[in-house]
């Protein structure tokens, strides 16, 4: 091998190595109770396995969580009082999160998203119905004064989500069993419509979290209430959302009653509630591909999976299966090849690995995590 060529040979390999030292998929799980938030780093090349990097502080009931489009950062939403938003730096080889600071949030927000360009922060609040839209700037620092803050239109509104074209948000109020369809415009000063078309849902289902298929054509929202999935066409040019589905979450031989709204926490409705028995679910995810979707159920901790139809969007019902207590959060890798849930009233996290063929969820490992574990992440690096 000549000199030159024996140099381009050497520099290939160096870049390779630099690329590979720099890419990593990582999960962040916020602790409601430990005012923290958990990392690890997913490694697959031996033997799956989560591995912890560092616990970095944040403030109590710090709950959901959302990052910029390229991995670069983390934002985290901590409900209490003073309602914040904190800020924190990922570095790309390692993981680990490097405080940014905090600014104020209008409210204590129960949902925060990023949209696609990187340049705008969404955020919903349960308990004050409204929405907030905040600026990012190039630095990856919020804008602490909001660019738009409005209310909502219904109740309780759940989640914020943004379709795959970046031009619609989706709003589930689980207080008036409807989704607020908004129109988004990143270009704009105020980019998020302040009026919706609403859609529907039966009473008393109470829509919580929603997803977008891949694709963009369809939309999947778990109902906290009643266990559903309820699925969806989606109509591109409009962003409207056609019911063609509702499916249980539950097993046949489930004995759980459909839940209602729960008492404000002090009151003394709040002390008599019994809430044993009801429905109480929380999240609901698809795989990358699509293939497979996921949902949890709180009252009786378990995981659901169902086949999805890639033509029609409809869901096929195939298990569930028991996992971390209280399971108020879970999700998927960037691969679509293992989902890792945390339970908020558990000290543990599950990895588990998903069959590419038959959505399977078979436990790898149980590791160590936080208290009042809520919220899961994955940001891969590149």
């Amino acid at each position: 091998m000549n000199v030159v060529y024996k140099k381009i040979a050497i520099g290939l390999a160096a870049g390779l190595l630099a690329t590979s030292a720099y890419s990593g998929t990582y999960v962040y799980i916020s602790n409601i109770e430990d005012a923290d938030i958990t990392a690890y780093e997913l490694t697959t090349e031996a033997s799956p396995h989560l591995n912890s990097i560092g616990r970095f502080p944040a403030g109590k009931f710090v709950m959901p969580m959302a990052t910029s489009p390229d991995g670069k950062n983390l934002y985290a939403s901590v409900r209490s009082k003073p309602f914040s938003l904190y800020m924190y730096q990922i570095d790309q080889g390692t993981g680990q999160l490097k405080w940014m600071g905090a600014i104020p949030l209008p409210d204590s927000m129960v949902n925060v998203s990023t949209d696609k360009t990187g340049k705008w922060l969404l955020a919903t609040s349960f308990g004050g119905h409204n929405n907030s839209v905040s600026q990012i700037q190039a630095n990856g620092y919020v804008n602490p004064v909001p660019a738009e803050a409005f209310q909502s239109g219904g109740k309780n509104p759940h989640s914020i989500v943004f379709d795959q074209s970046n031009k619609f948000v989706y709003v589930p109020q689980l207080g008036t069993d409807e989704i607020k369809v908004h129109t988004f415009n990143a270009s704009q000063p105020k980019p998020l419509s302040e009026t919706a078309v609403s859609v529907a849902l039966q009473k008393q289902q109470g829509p919580r979290h929603i997803v977008i298929s891949a694709d963009n054509k369809f939309a999947y929202v778990i109902t906290e209430m009643t266990g559903e999935v309820i699925v969806f066409t989606r109509d591109i040019k409009t962003g409207m959302l056609t019911q063609i589905q509702a499916a249980s979450s539950l097993p046949v031989d489930s004995k759980l009653v459909p839940g209602r709204p729960r008492p404000p926490t002090g009151s003394p409705e709040a002390t008599a509630f019994d809430d044993s028995n009801m429905i109480f679910s929380a999240e609901i995810k698809l795989t990358p591909n699509g293939k497979f979707l996921y949902t949890s159920e709180r009252t009786k901790s378990t995981l659901s999976g169902f086949e999805v139809d890639p033509q029609t969007g409809k869901v096929k019902y195939l298990f569930t299966i028991p996992t971390e207590e209280l399971p108020r959060g879970f999700n998927i890798d960037p691969s679509g090849q293992f989902l890792v849930a945390a339970g908020q009233k558990s000290e543990k996290v599950s990895l588990y690995s998903i069959n590419q063929a038959t959505g399977e969820l078979n436990l790898i490992e149980r590791v160590p995590g936080g208290k009042g574990a809520n919220w899961v992440t994955f940001v891969k690096t590149k």
